[in-house]
C-alpha cells in the first residue's frame, strides 16, 4: 500500500463501517445509527482509506458538553475499528491521532471512551496514548456480556 489517508465518512461508507464492526466485534450500530450520527454537527466521523480508496478502519465520536456548569467540552469515542487483516500497522494510532486533533480544534479538555475488559490490544493502544482507567462498568456490553473500562485522556 503506497499511502493511507484519513477522510471524512459519508453515507456511501456505512456498509464498510458495519462490515468492520462485525469483523472486529465492536459495539454494533445499525445503518440508521450511523446515518443519524452523520447529521449531528458535533460528530467526528473519520475513516482510513488505502490508495484504492478502500476503507481500512474508522473512528466515530462526538464533541460533548463537559458539564452543566461551564462551557468546556470533551470528546467521546464511540467506536474505533481496523480491519483484522490490517492490524499491527499503526492504523489504529492514525485514527486516534486524527480524532485527537479534531478534539483539540474544538478545544476539548479531555477524551473519554469505553472498552471491553478483554480487549487488551485496544487497552494497550489507549494506555500508550495517555488514557487512564477511571472506572469499571459492570455488564456494560452484551453479546457476549462483559464489563467495560471507562478511560479518559486529558488534553
Amino acid at each position: 500500500m503506497a499511502q493511507s489517508l484519513i477522510r471524512p465518512i459519508d453515507t456511501s461508507h456505512i456498509a464498510d463501517l458495519i462490515s468492520i464492526a462485525n469483523e472486529t466485534n465492536l459495539n454494533h450500530w445499525s445503518a440508521t445509527g450511523y446515518l443519524d450520527e452523520l447529521k449531528n454537527p458535533l460528530s467526528i466521523m473519520l475513516r482510513l482509506a488505502d490508495d484504492e480508496n478502500q476503507t481500512i478502519g474508522f473512528i466515530v465520536g462526538r464533541i460533548v458538553a463537559a458539564s452543566d456548569n461551564d462551557t468546556s467540552v470533551d470528546g467521546e469515542i464511540y467506536n474505533i475499528g481496523v480491519r483484522e487483516s490490517r492490524h499491527g500497522h499503526g492504523f489504529g494510532q492514525m485514527l486516534l491521532d486524527s480524532f485527537t486533533a479534531k478534539c483539540r480544534e474544538h478545544e476539548a479538555r479531555s477524551i473519554w471512551l469505553e472498552v471491553r475488559c478483554s480487549n487488551s490490544r485496544a487497552i494497550r493502544l489507549y494506555a500508550r496514548n495517555g488514557f487512564e482507567n477511571v472506572s469499571i462498568r459492570t455488564d456494560l456490553y452484551s453479546d457476549p456480556r462483559e464489563d467495560g473500562i471507562l478511560m479518559r485522556r486529558m488534553l
